[in-house]
């Protein structure tokens, strides 16, 4: 990280240290954009733990969704975009939705997941998972892992090419705590004037020192990033519209989630709170 990036953090530190500004949105769901000159980043923080809602990835039968289409669906209080995928929205690693694992996947084994599970968040590696599905209530992929035990991947750590890991662009990653209870969604905006997003030693530095996460991994980023809150997107996507998707991750109220059957008639969730 640059000298002047760095002394930007410091600042945006200081600045959040003081005010708090996280909005709840639902219960154990809480946002806050952190703002400044050049960055424009999106967090939300889930209680994975709260027995009143419950985090879902995407059924196989809605790739190809818009992260706001998808998050309608399915009554999301908030949802963000998920792994990369190919030319038919298939997603390259595990993924595994209310209907149980993705037939389709490449399920590559240099992918970082999420499994979530007894309301608990972990990343394990591909490599180190036997049996996909067991006991697990949702899994999503993604790559590099950033974060390792609470320690930020530094540039020369992190694998990727110069102009992928090395430059700054629009990111999204997942952040968990410590004890697995909390879960971050987190979004950088880039490639617009003044704001070009961030590189992946930054993101994993954001996510240590502000968000104090031990574990972290990135996801899909570039045009695809795309972060819906309560009943809008909040981020700036850099295309100027969404992209569809290959899978998605989302955080719904309890008594919203349907399942493996998918809701039958879309409802804003801002009518059903």
């Amino acid at each position: 990280m640059t000298t002047a990036r760095r002394l930007f953090f410091i600042v945006i530190l200081i600045a959040s240290a003081g005010r708090a500004d996280w909005r709840n949105v639902a219960p154990g769901v809480d946002y806050q954009e952190y703002r400044e000159e050049t960055y424009d980043i999106h967090v939300t923080r889930i209680n994975v733990a709260s027995d009143q809602v419950r985090v879902v990835v995407s059924r196989e039968s809605e790739k190809g969704l818009k992260v706001s289409d998808y998050a309608k669906k399915v009554s999301a209080v908030a949802a963000i975009n998920g792994d990369y995928f190919d030319d038919h929205f298939n997603p390259v690693g595990l993924t595994i939705g209310p209907c149980g694992p993705w037939t389709n996947t490449k399920d590559m084994k240099r992918e970082v997941v999420l499994q979530i599970a007894n309301q608990r968040g972990v990343l394990r590696k591909r490599t180190e998972i036997d049996d996909p599905a067991d006991d697990v209530d949702a899994a999503i992929s993604g790559w590099p892992k950033i974060v390792n035990e609470c320690k930020a991947l530094g540039p020369k750590q992190l694998p990727g090419s110069d102009a992928f890991t090395r430059s700054p662009h629009p990111r999204t990653a997942l952040g968990i705590s410590k004890d697995g209870t909390l879960l971050y969604f987190v979004v950088a905006d880039g490639r617009r004037t003044g704001v070009p997003g961030l590189t992946l030693a930054e993101l994993a530095e954001f996510m240590t020192e502000e968000l104090n996460v031990c574990s972290a991994m990135n996801l899909d980023g570039g045009g695809s990033t795309a972060m819906w809150v309560a009943d809008k997107i909040v981020n700036r996507p850099s295309d100027g519209v969404e992209r569809p998707v290959g899978d998605h991750l989302a955080v719904v109220l309890r008594r919203d989630y349907t399942g493996c059957e998918p809701r039958s008639q879309t409802t804003s969730p801002a009518t059903q709170r």
